[in-house]
């Protein structure tokens, strides 16, 4: 099976390009062969998304990004909703730890993780075992 716990299909949205490299090295390490779709921007990925009828298993959301930040990204997902909370997991990343930024994302209804870059394979592979759990419940 090419997914992870049950995640075949991962969308990240972040603006630097060095961490799209890493991200993708990283979840090559993790022996992830699913589909992974990448945004610099926001709002391209928010095109996507309004135009894509597949839902990612798995969302990878940069809080500090210039135009639109992590966390206005998500609120306009969940004004178009343009994503399920049951089938998509969504994990916020950051450089930088900030407890309130911490706070704010677990605050919100579909972010199931708050994560300090770079995600490691370890993480990955608790995040995709936990989506596997959410999603056989």
């Amino acid at each position: 099976d090419m997914a992870i716990g049950g995640i075949a299909h991962i969308m990240m949205v972040d603006d630097e390009d060095d961490y799209h490299l890493i991200i993708r090295l990283m979840l090559r390490k993790a022996g992830y062969a699913g589909k992974l779709t990448a945004f610099l921007s926001p709002d391209e990925a928010l095109d996507h998304l309004r135009g894509e009828h597949e839902r990612p298993d798995l969302l990878l959301v940069d809080i500090n990004m210039p135009a639109t930040s992590g966390f206005e990204f998500l609120e306009d997902c969940e004004r178009d909703t343009l994503l399920s909370c049951q089938d998509t997991t969504v994990v916020m990343c950051s450089s930088s730890n900030r407890p309130i930024d911490m706070e704010k994302a677990r605050a919100l209804p579909c972010v199931c993780d708050y994560v300090e870059k770079p995600l490691s394979v370890e993480e990955f592979e608790r995040i995709a075992n936990d989506h596997a759990r959410r999603a056989g419940a």
